[in-house]
């Protein structure tokens, strides 16, 4: 029997809210859109809230992967960095609908703000993996939206 010791992870002052969707072409196929949709608002703040929270949902139509709905039972790790593309990165656990997804599904988002205060929005780019309690992987995509908008407030 082996032990080991569970990495230490430490949220950052972070808020990020919005919606968007991404195409990617090569995930597209005669039963796939090639679509990917994340809407989010996640945030937090150690001298205000004891853990990170908020909601988050992942609908993933893609090719290479499980089709389906994702939703975030918790936000374990939020960090946030950057001051002319701000970017975060999430962590926590998820439930899925997609046949075949397996159990104990965690998910890992990154989204960058590519234009912070502007109202247009189309160079943010967001990315996300799904893996069940095996390690296998569920579903992933990365992208920059085709519709939608992200805003992220880092420290």
């Amino acid at each position: 029997m082996s032990l080991s010791i569970p990495a230490f992870h430490v949220s950052d002052i972070s808020k990020v809210d919005g919606f968007g969707d991404v195409f990617i072409a090569s995930r597209k196929d005669a039963v796939a859109s090639g679509v990917f949709s994340v809407r989010l608002s996640v945030h937090f703040d150690p001298a205000l809230d004891p853990y990170p929270a908020g909601t988050l949902s992942i609908k993933a139509d893609l090719s290479d992967g499980a089709r389906g709905a994702f939703s975030a039972t918790s936000v374990e790790l939020i960090n946030s960095y950057g001051k002319h593309n701000p970017t975060v990165c999430l962590t926590g656990r998820c439930n899925g609908d997609a046949s075949g997804a397996g159990k104990g599904l965690r998910y890992w988002v990154l989204i960058a703000d590519n234009q912070p205060g502007s109202d247009v929005k189309a160079g943010d780019v967001v990315g996300f993996a799904i893996h069940d309690n095996t390690g296998a992987r569920v579903a992933y995509g990365t992208g920059p939206l085709k519709s939608g908008a992200f805003t992220v407030m880092p420290k």
